[in-house]
């Protein structure tokens, strides 16, 4: 008993780490580990685009140890693993709770998925899957599968989950179609994942008045003072895309060129910097808005190293 108020706070501490620590040996094979400090890291290859999901302190409401979890929706949940394997969320001011997630297959009808970007139901499936990312390959993935009636563009479409590792894959809509976000960092207790490329790649542009053209900069800079191996498929080692406000693609750097189909490699030491000239967007003098999408051409099926940047483009003055 915590029968002296100078070690009620120690003791206090005891009893949350005694009850976190037996709930996890209880929850068996998770596929939401919640544990403080768990870190999940999603990347789409194709723009670069992340996001982070983390697990914050224990906190212990009505005899039940909830965590913080922030990145996972689209607001901050306190919640916990239920005795029905549902990840739900706590009320904090009535105490009550809702199922966020169900990881229990449920192939005869759906369940509702609140805190997304979009009214959503999510859907369990029977049928294990594979996920085939860079941080994988995990066999025998549990599968969830969403729909929306209120956002044509956005919300979750699939989410893949492997046992004690959590989601490992989501695939989200957007206007331009699906993007697929793949587990590439994590760190769950003391087991620690990362599929990172081992260099960071970016694209900053230079817009000057009157100029005829914008100059982009394609960058890659090692996180480590070995070179980076690169293997191209062809004699093009990078693209660049200019799209517009709807997602059209209005300018291909490739476009009009040849390359040779070899495959060689290529050693990036420190940094390797790219200058592309791209054209103005002729017609419509009024500002527009764009996005330049930018990737290195490896041969691996998804671009290893990619970045997207949005820019607004004023017109040249008149004469």
């Amino acid at each position: 008993m915590c029968a002296h108020k100078r070690i009620m706070k120690e003791c206090m501490f005891r009893t949350l780490f005694g009850i976190t620590f037996f709930a996890a040996i209880a929850a068996g094979g998770s596929f939401f580990p919640l544990q403080q400090g768990n870190t999940w890291i999603y990347r789409e290859a194709g723009t670069g685009q992340s996001f982070t999901v983390t697990v914050g302190t224990p906190v212990l409401m009505n005899g039940r140890v909830y965590h913080t979890i922030r990145g996972y929706t689209s607001a901050r949940l306190l919640a916990r693993v239920d005795e029905q394997n549902n990840l739900v969320r706590v009320n904090e001011e009535t105490g009550a709770e809702q199922v966020i997630t169900s990881f229990t297959p449920f192939e005869g009808g759906w369940w509702q998925a609140p805190s997304r970007e979009c009214d959503q139901e999510g859907q369990t499936l029977a049928q294990r899957g594979v996920f085939d990312g860079a941080a994988g390959p995990f066999e025998d993935v549990l599968q969830i599968r969403y729909r929306t009636f209120s956002c044509a563009d956005a919300g979750a479409e699939s989410e893949q989950y492997a046992e004690n590792i959590g989601m490992v894959r989501r695939i989200s809509q957007s206007f331009a179609g699906p993007k697929r976000f793949d587990l590439v960092y994590a760190r769950v207790g003391q087991v620690q994942i990362n599929a990172a490329p081992n260099a960071q790649f970016s694209v900053s542009v230079q817009m000057t008045r009157n100029s005829p053209a914008l100059e982009a900069t394609l960058r890659l800079r090692a996180n480590s003072p070995l070179p980076v191996k690169l293997t191209f498929p062809s004699s093009q080692e990078y693209e660049v895309l200019l799209r517009d406000e709807t997602g059209k693609v209005i300018w291909r750097w490739s476009d009009g060129q040849m390359f040779a189909q070899a495959f060689h490699e290529k050693q990036a030491a420190v940094e390797w910097t790219i200058p592309v000239s791209i054209p103005r967007p002729a017609g419509d003098p009024q500002p527009g808005n764009y996005t330049l999408q930018a990737w290195l051409t490896t041969t691996d099926a998804n671009p290893q190293f990619a970045a997207t940047v949005p820019l607004t483009i004023t017109p040249n003055a008149q004469p």
